[in-house]
């Protein structure tokens, strides 16, 4: 536990607290946030958060775990291993069986934390997170509800969308995921490819949005690295599709980051280097996500749930996502008319969180009764 600092955004969150905390997964610690509201002593419902594919929590996390916070739940967000600023070696790995092993690690944890009533903890992922929650929450006697935003359900369908955004640069990637799978035998240090990227490369997320919708998502000030601030300027295209919230720099020294090293997809320091992401996973996960079918999983439990679906996904398509609720009457689904990125902010976003916190209250509610 390193600090416990008020959150000032006025109005409600200003009571909000915010300390950082730390938990175990298979050994490596995994950071975390922990909201509480102060005066509150009783246990409180809770709320576990992690995020999608290579993202860190500083990606918009913050904004739906104050409104929580601020609703009267104690809430987590964590950093999953190998990511952010959770331990794990190498880094930018995202092993599938791992993430799902820190969700049940973050579950067993918030059960031992005297903010927290065991009896009332929900679940919250969002897009690849928003899978893992279902194969981890549903038919989990500890959790009373599960929410999943813009989630991937489908590997298949996933695999589909992915190759109509680009079938080239698709084939690329799973040529580098079968080629980094062959380096993790030898112990060689992992092949790097872009999260988010443009259609011509071999990123995991090529829609039209993908570069803009997910550097959005970082706080203002955010720094891209030397390296990568340098390609940039080569590429205006490229550069274009950057939300203004993001910054190049020249600078000739760079803190050290937790990333390991300045991969050209991207390497970004928060405002204040509090933080550090890199727009990169290891290529090995190819392999696995069109095998990858979370929504299945919701056919085998009678956890409430409630699927946040973008109608225009191009990421994590929406009609998987509905046909694998399609008469379960546990199952909620609340439509937006938005893409992949864009309910993390603006309107959508303030639509997206009043359905969850209506969801959250209800369930919490019947889980005290």
């Amino acid at each position: 536990m390193a600090t416990d600092e008020p959150i000032d955004r006025g109005g409600a969150a200003a009571a909000i607290r915010r300390r950082d905390v730390e938990f175990r997964s298979d050994g490596v610690p995994c950071a975390a946030w922990l909201y509480t509201a102060p005066g509150v002593s009783e246990p409180r419902p809770t709320v576990i958060m992690g995020h999608g594919l290579g993202a860190v929590r500083e990606m918009r996390l913050a904004a739906f775990a104050e409104r929580f916070a601020a609703s009267g739940w104690t809430v987590l967000v964590f950093d999953y291993r190998h990511l952010g600023a959770s331990g794990g070696q190498p880094r930018q790995l995202l092993d599938i069986d791992r993430q799902l092993a820190d969700w049940r690690a973050a579950l067993d944890f918030a059960r031992t934390l005297p903010e927290v009533d065991v009896e009332r903890i929900a679940l919250w992922g969002t897009s690849f997170g928003g899978g893992h929650v279902l194969q981890v929450g549903s038919g989990n006697p500890q959790v009373a509800a599960i929410v999943a935003q813009c989630p991937f359900t489908d590997g298949p369908a996933s695999l589909i969308a992915r190759l109509r955004t680009g079938p080239l640069s698709a084939v690329a990637l799973m040529a580098a995921g079968i080629l980094d799978t062959a380096c993790s035998w030898l112990g060689i240090k992992p092949i790097l490819l872009p999260m988010a990227g443009t259609s011509w490369m071999p990123a995991f997320v090529a829609s039209r949005d993908a570069i803009a919708g997910a550097s959005a998502l970082l706080p203002p000030g955010t720094r891209l690295s030397r390296r990568t601030s340098a390609v940039l300027r080569r590429l205006p295209s490229v550069r274009a599709r950057l939300a203004q919230n993001i910054e190049l720099t020249s600078d000739e020294r760079e803190p050290v980051t937790t990333v390991g090293r300045d991969s050209v997809w991207g390497v970004l320091h928060g405002p204040d280097n509090d933080f550090d992401a890199a727009n990169a996973l290891a290529a090995r996960l190819a392999l696995r996500l069109p095998l990858y079918r979370p929504g299945r999983a919701m056919a085998r439990s009678g956890v409430p749930t409630l699927l946040c679906v973008c109608d225009n996904d191009a990421a994590a398509p929406a009609e998987p996502t509905e046909r694998h609720a399609r008469g379960l009457a546990h199952v909620q689904v609340e439509n937006y008319p938005c893409d992949h990125f864009d309910i993390y902010l603006g309107t959508y976003f303030e639509d997206a969180v009043r359905d969850q916190i209506d969801f959250l209250s209800k369930q919490f509610a019947d889980a005290a009764s």
